[in-house]
């Protein structure tokens, strides 16, 4: 039994290791959050070289492993939040919807915003008189703000500029929210959240937990084996955005 343990430690932790590497090689400038995974791998093979030490206490054993399965457990549940938005559509006629931003790129969109893209002018149907709020601010390494990259991108696929409000100061999803709320005529108006599949369950939250109280969620499509990583982190995110008061 313990000869199969060690085999199961050593193995998760050299596939963590071997994961951090395919992300670096698909990600030109770095994925947030992507050191965990090099990390989890050490810590995965330390226990895999440890667990059949005679010398250490039975109490470090048993301690490692109900603090390994608590994690798991945990993250199953938190993983269960997220799935539960992967799929989630907004019911006609909202009010506004409100796209969250992601990095842009030197040459343009991010993959991440390019789906976020494609999800409103899938929607925009379903919601005619909708204004558009596209938010993000610019980051260090970014050539402009995600606002206005979703502005231009939108616009050069038909949209009308007239229609579309502009939140280019934000870092972070609560901050996209509080100050799209601040362009808003009515915060109790009906407002379609728009953001990648895996983020949706989170930013959805922290809308209702802001103010709005007719915030649904829309999913925009995100595959790849990029996708594990981000719903790994975003049960992180969400276990901080609770302790920050914003879920």
């Amino acid at each position: 039994m313990k000869h199969l343990l060690k085999g199961l430690y050593l193995l998760v932790g050299v596939a963590c290791i071997v994961y951090y590497f395919v992300l670096w090689h698909a990600s030109r400038l770095g994925l947030s959050m992507s050191l965990m995974w090099p990390a989890l791998g050490v810590l995965f093979i330390a226990c895999g070289l440890l667990c059949e030490r005679r010398d250490l206490p039975a109490w470090v054993h048993t301690g490692w492993r109900v603090l390994l399965c608590a994690g798991l457990a945990a993250l199953l549940a938190l993983e269960g939040l997220v799935v539960s938005g992967m799929s989630a559509s907004a019911p006609p006629d909202m009010d506004y919807l409100i796209v969250l931003g992601a990095r842009v790129d030197p040459d343009g969109p991010s993959p991440a915003l390019r789906r976020r893209l494609n999800a409103v002018m899938a929607c925009l149907d379903d919601h005619p008189d909708a204004r558009i709020i596209a938010t993000g601010g610019q980051g260090s390494d970014e050539p402009m703000s995600e606002a206005q990259c979703i502005r231009d991108q939108l616009v050069e696929r038909g949209v009308d500029a007239n229609r579309i409000l502009m939140e280019d100061r934000s870092t972070a999803t609560v901050e996209n929210i509080r100050n799209a709320m601040a362009l808003m005529d009515d915060p109790a108006a009906r407002v379609g959240i728009i953001t990648n599949n895996y983020h949706v369950w989170r930013a959805t939250r922290i809308a209702q937990k802001a103010g709005l109280t007719a915030a649904y969620g829309i999913a925009a499509e995100y595959t790849g084996h990029t996708r594990f990583h981000y719903m790994v982190r975003e049960a992180v995110c969400i276990v901080v955005d609770f302790l920050r008061g914003n879920l």
